[in-house]
């Protein structure tokens, strides 16, 4: 408000904007499922939905890919591997808990951290050599 800015104005926008996407999204699943009701979308899979995103990261484009990768190949894994893929819900539970205590930017925010150290040594060590 110091500033200038009208922050009730901004809130209220985001969040219409919010309810106009998810409006739009829901009449897309829609037309493509052919009806709604409580069998589409399953509570315990907007859960698991919502680990993932954690667990994968959800401040970068990177965590996005990583989540989608994990909620397709842990259940296809356990599968396969004759382990009944509801099992998946407590790998998913556990990982939730340790990324939200160690790793609050999830998979992904540990693999940049870890690019951005190999960087900052491969350039410190080229520094040496050249000095």
């Amino acid at each position: 408000m110091a500033a200038g800015v009208n922050i009730t104005l901004y809130k209220v926008w985001a969040f219409s904007l919010a309810g106009f996407l998810t409006g739009i999204c829901g009449g897309l699943l829609a037309g493509i499922v052919g009806q709604l009701d409580l069998r589409t979308f399953p509570t315990s899979e907007s859960v698991l939905l919502f680990a993932v995103t954690v667990i994968g990261g959800a401040y970068n484009w990177l965590g996005a890919i990583i989540g989608a990768l994990l909620m397709r190949a842990v259940p296809g894994v356990l599968n396969d591997w004759y382990v009944d893929g509801n099992v998946a819900t407590i790998v998913f539970g556990a990982g939730l808990l340790h990324a939200l205590i160690t790793a609050p930017h999830g998979i992904s925010g540990q693999l940049l951290d870890l690019f951005a150290r190999l960087r900052s040594m491969i350039w410190q060590r080229a520094r040496e050599q050249s000095a």
